[in-house]
């Protein structure tokens, strides 16, 4: 079960561009250009999995990453300090101690993991914020799609079974509307 958000691109393991380099300087005074040595974000895994120093392309890739953790692992992540060059996201469970905290290098200019806790001392939690109308909209698109009369009773159990979420009545409706919209604008533009 991949889950993939919205306007989310397809970030590869290593690219080819300069930021995957540091360059310094030898005892000669010359430019040495030499591979990073920090371990990469990878999009491909089904669970996100993050490490102390852990690079990242840019603060979008990371806030998503983040957001897939706590959908697929059943978690409510809480955004804390989120600024242009820094986010703290914490365990939404009270006296759980998972951390991460990521600032932007000066050297490359990516975001790196600074701090990290991967203990999680709660139970999966079923008000997850995560969940919201434009995930659900994504995940369930065919089905919606397939099943325009689709009750609205009956996809809040399909969601409590696959993604441990309750939703809301008005969530299920919206995320409807939205597969309904996006299904309008393109027969318009046929």
């Amino acid at each position: 079960m991949e889950v993939q958000l919205e306007g989310e691109e397809d970030d590869w393991n290593y690219d080819s561009s300069n930021e995957d380099y540091i360059y310094d300087e030898d005892s000669d005074g010359q430019i040495v250009k030499r591979k990073s040595k920090f371990p990469r974000y990878n999009n491909d895994t089904e669970i996100p999995h993050f490490s102390l120093s852990m690079v990242f392309r840019s603060k979008n890739q990371l806030c998503k990453a983040l957001r897939r953790y706590g959908i697929v692992t059943k978690r409510s992540i809480e955004f804390l300090k989120s600024e242009s060059d820094r986010v703290r996201a914490k365990c939404g469970w009270p006296g759980c101690p998972w951390l991460l905290y990521a600032a932007k290098n000066s050297r490359t200019s990516r975001m790196q993991v600074v701090t990290f806790n991967d203990e999680h001392h709660c139970a999966q939690n079923r008000q997850n914020k995560l969940v919201t109308t434009k995930v659900l909209a994504q995940r369930y698109e065919h089905f919606i799609l397939a099943n325009p009369m689709w009750k609205i009773d009956s996809m809040k159990a399909t969601v409590l079974q696959d993604m441990f979420a309750d939703v809301s009545t008005s969530k299920c409706k919206h995320a409807k509307k939205l597969v309904m919209d996006k299904l309008m604008c393109r027969m318009k533009n046929e």
